[in-house]
């Protein structure tokens, strides 16, 4: 493995990742800001910065490769998704669908039937599901089960793994949230956060595809983190759009650390940023296992989220007070009380 330079007077300067990095001795902890801005790399550093750049530029190649398959979704609820945006989509359609993948039908109806989507008499067929929820909220039920469905396994890693699928259906919850405060279209938000860190899932199967090359045991330290940080925002829009998402759910995962695109702040970013910054002081931000590196780099992962400046930048966009997040926030607490039963990750 490629070792970086030292020296005494030297500091590099890259883009932050969501951790700080301390050595082992006088180093202070760098409070660090998720996705932007910048974070110090001492010198005793360097290193780990080397090592960042070799893995960053392995995993810029990996969806390249003609070998590359990665999980998606059942075809079925790709086909859902589809059906959902035509206009003259009918219930008998979806379940039509639906009914060709039992298990993906039975957890919709699992779903229905929950507190987060029932209430009232029980569904006991698809269709009473799919009636009582409506076009809209059935595709997210759809997508949501399918991603739960989804094998997405990194020997070693899945702990991680585990945690961004916590993170990712609070982050949905939570901007369906937000959404309905704006004029967002709040299933589409759902949908967005929901999908948003799918690249850092790949990414990781991609880093154990390097450690399996490498004979090495999969794992995750302070410079393959970093190296998963920095693609992780082109995995997604680059999986996205190989399932065939439109690009109203494809671009925005591609982007969503950067509250400007094309010169001017995006709405459905601004959601994003706030639901990311809600679910981080519920303390549902992705939480990565990393060890402590052969160089004696020891790490301290941050929560995936924004700075308070850039939150507040994101609710003026979206022309919202710290009223409405207060009140967001009541939601948010009684939607992850039901979901944590889901999760293993505590």
């Amino acid at each position: 493995m490629t070792q970086g330079p030292r020296s005494e007077a030297h500091t590099t300067r890259k883009p932050c990742g969501a951790c700080e990095l301390h050595p082992q001795g006088e180093m202070q902890n760098k409070a660090l800001n998720y996705g932007r801005g910048e974070y110090e790399l001492p010198s005793d550093t360097v290193d780990v910065e080397a090592t960042r750049i070799e893995l960053t530029q392995w995993l810029d190649g990996f969806l390249a490769r003609p070998t590359c398959e990665l999980p998606r979704p059942p075809q079925v609820a790709l086909e859902v998704l589809a059906l959902s945006k035509k206009p003259n989509a009918r219930i008998e359609d979806i379940a039509s669908v639906l009914e060709r993948e039992p298990l993906l039908a039975g957890r919709v109806l699992k779903l229905a039937n929950s507190a987060l989507y029932g209430g009232g008499v029980a569904c006991v067929t698809l269709k009473q599901a799919l009636v009582r929820m409506g076009l809209a909220i059935v595709r997210d039920v759809v997508m949501e089960a399918a991603m739960q469905m989804t094998v997405i396994h990194a020997e070693g890693l899945n702990a991680t793994l585990e945690s961004i699928r916590r993170h990712s259906s609070a982050v949905a919850w939570i901007s369906r949230f937000v959404a309905r405060n704006t004029s967002i279209d709040a299933e589409n938000a759902f949908l967005v956060g929901l999908l948003h860190d799918v690249g850092m899932s790949y990414a990781l199967i991609a880093l154990a595809e390097f450690a399996r090359i490498h004979r090495k045991p999969a794992r995750l330290d302070a410079a393959s983190w970093l190296a998963v940080e920095s693609v992780h925002e082109r995995f997604s829009e680059h999986v996205l759009s190989s399932w065939g998402l439109p690009p109203s759910v494809s671009i925005v995962p591609g982007h969503h650390h950067t509250l400007m695109m094309g010169g001017r702040p995006h709405p459905q970013v601004a959601v994003l940023i706030v639901a990311e910054q809600l679910a981080a002081d519920a303390k549902w931000n992705v939480r990565p296992v990393v060890e402590q590196g052969d160089d004696g780099i020891a790490f301290s992962p941050g929560a995936e989220s924004s700075s308070r400046d850039e939150t507040e930048r994101a609710l003026k966009v979206l022309d919202l007070t710290q009223r409405h997040y207060e009140l967001v926030q009541k939601d948010t607490q009684r939607v992850l009380e039901t979901l944590a039963g889901q999760f293993k990750t505590k």
